[in-house]
């Protein structure tokens, strides 16, 4: 054989001898070195996963949290319509007028009711003063006030009236109720609450 063949023998040894070292550099170094680096993959797109979860849930919480506050504002800003900060008598008795009118109310009266174990046969109180009358009761924060409602009328615009109390601007209960009948129409004599913030 020519020199020239052994030398291409030689290169080819070298060759062959580059990728087996090749080869198993990948198997022994590279190889675990990938299945580290797709593990971490694997780990991290599981981590992105759980937090965009996380990020999810967290929006869904707050836009709940988001809502059932605008309904407890919704809920509190009614309960401060209704129970004002005073008494506000003059804006009251305005709206229980409507109200008597509205359902053909005859001989419409109103005062305030005695406070229990007040003197009883005194003087009709005056429906706008204040005092210790106009407050019998303190209920928590709100504050009561017993009004006496007297008028004659035909049982269905007694029952529309007092259907409307419950719907009415201001915060009213019904205390009783006392009906009497008469030649010409129905006497009915209503005790009612309203109730303001007490101050603190």
């Amino acid at each position: 054989m020519s020199p020239r063949w052994y030398r291409k023998e030689g290169i080819l040894t070298v060759a062959l001898g580059l990728a087996a070292l090749g080869a198993a550099s990948y198997f022994l170094l590279f190889r675990p070195e990938l299945r580290v680096i797709r593990s971490l993959r694997e780990e991290i797109a599981a981590k992105d996963a759980e937090v965009a979860e996380a990020m999810k849930l967290r929006t869904e919480v707050a836009q709940s949290r988001v809502g059932e506050g605008a309904r407890w504002e919704e809920r509190l800003q009614t309960w401060k319509r209704r129970v004002p900060s005073t008494p506000d008598t003059e804006r009251l008795l305005a709206d229980i007028g409507e109200m008597a009118v509205r359902h053909n109310l005859k001989f419409f009266g109103l005062t305030v009711a005695q406070a229990a174990g007040s003197a009883q046969g005194g003087a009709a109180s005056d429906p706008t003063a204040g005092g210790a009358e106009a407050s019998a009761k303190v209920k928590g924060e709100a504050v009561e006030t017993r009004y006496r409602l007297t008028f004659r009328s035909t049982y269905r615009d007694l029952a529309e009236f007092l259907d409307g109390i419950p719907r009415a601007r201001r915060l009213l209960t019904i205390r009783s109720v006392s009906i009497k009948e008469k030649s010409d129409a129905m006497a009915a004599e209503i005790e009612l609450s309203a109730w303001h913030r007490g101050e603190r």
